[in-house]
């Protein structure tokens, strides 16, 4: 019986050993090297690049006994060709080889070319290798290699990018991506993890329980630097920009900054700086609708500060961004038409209607021109600074073109010309300070990294303004966002907690509810901290080099949640909304263009 009873427990030892041991993940599963299109196991998806959306979709394609991830072109999409772009960076497993191989396989119909860029990538998050592999595939799975050097290489970032043949349906099929380091398969290497760094007994920091204020006088750094770039981690996130909001006023209120500069496009922040700068003037119920509940209180607060001081005393609020979509529905000089129009309801002042009907005629180089030519009766209604605003935006605007993937391309190099232009213009900048609030993804001066691959707004701006030129962090360890799903319905969404190698959860130990940690060379290495745009990605946290990117990290520990009471719009009520206002538009239009034959 004895017998019996033992070799029963052998049987479920052995058992449950198979069973309680997990199988550790490789390379290919982790990084989804073989594009495989269940995302089950997957910790690092590639990414797609945003500019491209529209040019092709996602189908599945069976070859033997695998289904391959593919990108098809139809005719009839708003690109006139195939266009898509993947984006993987690779943290590589600790080694010694100097050299490496990068195989990429494929195939495709009525395809250009398909370009491999390969950037290494060190632990100052610089670039000291980088080289392309282009091949054209058929209808076949075909593959292409490269040689690399890995000296002093921490990751890989990788970008596939395909276009395909003019006016032709098109597809490209992505097999796998095999990496080799020296003669070893990457796949044999363990998946490399971050270490989670220590918090030295001696660190640094600045903590307050009670007021931004008192954080701000704390920090020497901000009251010298001329250019303050408050960079949010997360769109959408109540705790950050109740922060930000607070900074800046901040800084109007007791360091006389009198030019606010917001991630938005310039030609949407006319209307609201003229409602921060002129005590009569009132937003319509869709301008209000665009603002939720912490914002349209910011700009009251700025309203209240500017109102009975002298104009050159008043702060201004302007975007650093342009309408990146170009179309007979949207467009920079449309919203420049809501605004003008909106000025001349009562008025009705001739040239005003004139330069409306040539903004919605899509006559932009005559509108740039009648604006410089009427100048004195356009300043009946509109200011020096608005024409000179407009005419900038407009002449930039038309001059980039109307090609969807150039426009959202260009847009940091955008935001950095406007941004230049804003505060060339305004001459009370070379006496006070600027605050600029947009993603941290664009403020640094480093990398992109995770979204559009470009040169960030903050690598122009440091390269023109040098140390005058300050990026901030702003970080929280908890909280929600609120943010479009796959239906762009916008809802709110809990954040995903900090893993254990994050600054987030490091920063999480220190007991404040407001910190503000200055740069210091403990954080001169790769550590992960959190990105999320306004759309739903399945990973929140990216390997960056915090101190190359940022002069100093505001870090939120307690979550602040407001009451917005604002009714949310459905994706479907929001469409409805643009095509009422739009149709609205074309009857202002004629109305316009009876009163402009009634004058003549």
């Amino acid at each position: 019986m004895n017998k019996y009873i033992y070799c029963l427990f052998i049987c479920i030892l052995g058992l449950s050993s198979c069973v309680a041991q997990p199988l550790s993940i490789n390379y290919v599963d982790a990084y989804n090297l073989h594009f495989s299109m269940e995302d089950m196991t997957i910790e690092y998806p590639w990414m797609e690049n945003a500019a491209y959306s529209g040019c092709a979709i996602n189908i599945e394609m069976k070859e033997s006994n695998r289904t391959l991830f593919t990108k098809k072109y139809l005719k009839g999409f708003p690109s006139d060709y195939l266009r898509t772009e993947l984006e993987q960076r690779i943290l590589l497993p600790i080694h010694k080889e100097k050299e490496g191989l990068v195989t990429f396989e494929a195939k495709g119909e009525n395809i250009k070319a398909v370009s491999i860029l390969i950037d290494g990538i060190d632990d100052k998050e610089k670039c000291v290798f980088s080289d392309t592999m282009t091949f054209v595939p058929d209808s076949f799975l075909s593959s292409v290699s490269k040689k690399i050097s890995l000296e002093r290489v921490e990751m890989m970032n990788i970008r596939i990018r395909a276009n395909g043949v003019a006016d032709a349906e098109a597809y490209i099929a992505f097999s796998k991506l095999d990496i080799m380091i020296g003669n070893k398969n990457i796949n044999e290497y363990p998946v490399r993890e971050l270490p989670k760094p220590p918090l030295p007994k001696d660190f640094n920091y600045i903590s307050d329980q009670s007021s931004v204020e008192s954080i701000c006088d704390k920090i020497g750094v901000m009251k010298v630097r001329k250019i303050v770039a408050l960079g949010e981690s997360i769109h959408g996130n109540s705790s950050i920009r109740h922060l930000a909001c607070q900074l800046m006023l901040e800084s109007v209120r007791n360091k006389d900054c009198k030019l606010i500069i917001w991630e938005i496009p310039m030609e949407k922040s006319f209307v609201y700086n003229r409602y921060v700068l002129d005590d009569e003037f009132e937003l319509d119920s869709i301008e209000l609708s665009l603002l939720d509940e912490q914002r349209m209180e910011f700009i009251n607060e700025l309203k209240r500060y500017n109102s009975g001081k002298e104009r050159e005393a008043k702060v201004r609020l302007l975007g650093m961004d342009y309408n990146s979509v170009c179309n007979s529905a949207q467009n920079s000089a449309i919203d420049i038409f809501d605004f003008v129009v909106h000025l001349n309801r009562e008025w009705k002042i001739p040239e005003v209607d004139q330069l409306s009907v040539l903004l919605m005629e899509k006559d932009w180089k005559g509108a740039v021109e009648y604006l410089q030519t009427h100048k004195s009766n356009l300043q009946k209604l509109l200011t020096a600074d608005e024409i000179e605003c407009i005419a900038h935006i407009l002449f930039l605007s038309y001059n980039i073109g109307s090609d969807r993937v150039k426009r959202f391309i260009n847009r940091d190099s955008v935001m950095f010309v406007n941004t230049n232009f804003l505060l060339d213009h305004f001459p009370s900048f070379s006496k006070n300070q600027a605050i600029i609030y947009a993603h941290s993804v664009h403020v640094n001066p480093v990398s992109t990294y995770p979204v559009v691959h470009c040169e960030p707004f903050g690598k122009y701006m440091k390269g023109k303004y040098a140390d005058d030129y300050l990026p901030l962090l702003l970080l929280t360890g908890n909280g929600s966002m609120a943010i479009y799903d796959q239906e762009f319905n916008r809802k709110r969404e809990e954040l995903q907690r900090p893993p254990a190698e994050s600054i987030e959860s490091i920063l999480n130990q220190i007991e404040s509810d407001v910190l503000y940690v200055p740069m210091t060379s403990y954080f001169d290495t790769i550590i992960l901290s959190r990105f999320q745009g306004d759309r739903k990605t399945p990973r929140e946290f990216y390997p960056y080099n915090l101190y190359q990117r940022y002069g100093g990290i505001f870090f939120i520990k307690n979550s602040f949640e407001p009451n917005d009471n604002k009714e949310k719009m459905s994706a479907f009520e929001k469409a409805e909304r643009v095509l009422m206002r739009n149709k609205q538009r074309l009857k202002i239009l004629e109305d316009i263009k009876k009163r402009l034959k009634i004058i003549s």
